[in-house]
């Protein structure tokens, strides 16, 4: 039997009895690592929401997409229809409608009002976050220490809560897809897909990778009910 005892510092106790001591060691270790990054996992969303309410509060707004999108989501709720006559500062809407509906109900929130869409889009961050780091945090690949490395990305940040990108809502729904996908749920995690695809058309490059993955799966779950 192996007893080992450990908790991440909060002195709980954690009991694995084994028949080997190699085995009873190694799934010892792999149950800290777990707790060691989810431990981790909640910390960074705590100091990274900090982080990014830092950066809304001191780093100026890049002017570039979001009085474009209130342009184009202005003449949609003034009854145009026709996407050729639904424009804003950087020309005509070129994305599918599901980026004209979701933009609406921003607007129908926040006014309209830049900062009040910062702080939408901080709230949106974290949200995504939380989500990538319970994707990483699942496949207990990446090592609890590496899960600071999803914080640092200057651009992400910039992208999010500077310049209000529909990229932001397009990833968010990608990101809750796959953690669908990780738990067999194929069907809910394909709707949340095609709301991805319905803000920007390039979340059809996952497309191949998702169909492999769908014939994989499904292929084991035939083969199984042979047996």
């Amino acid at each position: 039997c192996v007893c080992v005892w450990g908790g991440c510092g909060e002195g709980i106790p954690v009991l694995l009895f084994a028949m080997g001591t190699r085995h009873g060691v190694a799934e010892a270790c792999h149950y800290l690592g777990k707790r060691k990054s989810t431990s981790m996992a909640c910390l960074l969303l705590l100091l990274d929401c900090l982080f990014t309410s830092a950066i809304v509060a001191r780093v100026p707004y890049t002017k570039i997409d979001w009085d474009a999108y209130m342009s184009q989501v202005t003449g949609f709720l003034g009854g145009e229809r026709n996407y050729a006559n639904l424009r804003g500062d950087t020309g005509p809407l070129v994305y599918p409608a599901g980026f004209l509906y979701i933009y609406t109900a921003i607007a129908y929130v926040t006014g309209g009002d830049v900062f009040a869409g910062q702080v939408f889009f901080v709230l949106l961050y974290i949200l995504n976050l939380g989500i990538v780091l319970l994707i990483y945090t699942r496949i207990d690949v990446v090592p609890w220490w590496a899960l600071c490395l999803l914080c640092l990305s200057k651009r992400v940040h910039s992208i999010f809560v500077l310049r209000l990108f529909n990229d932001c809502i397009a990833m968010l729904l990608v990101h809750v897809a796959l953690a669908f996908f990780q738990n067999n749920k194929w069907n809910v995690g394909m709707i949340f897909f095609s709301f991805a695809v319905s803000v920007k058309m390039n979340i059809l490059l996952y497309a191949p990778a998702l169909l492999l993955l769908m014939l994989k799966d499904y292929a084991l779950i035939v083969a199984e009910s042979h047996f």
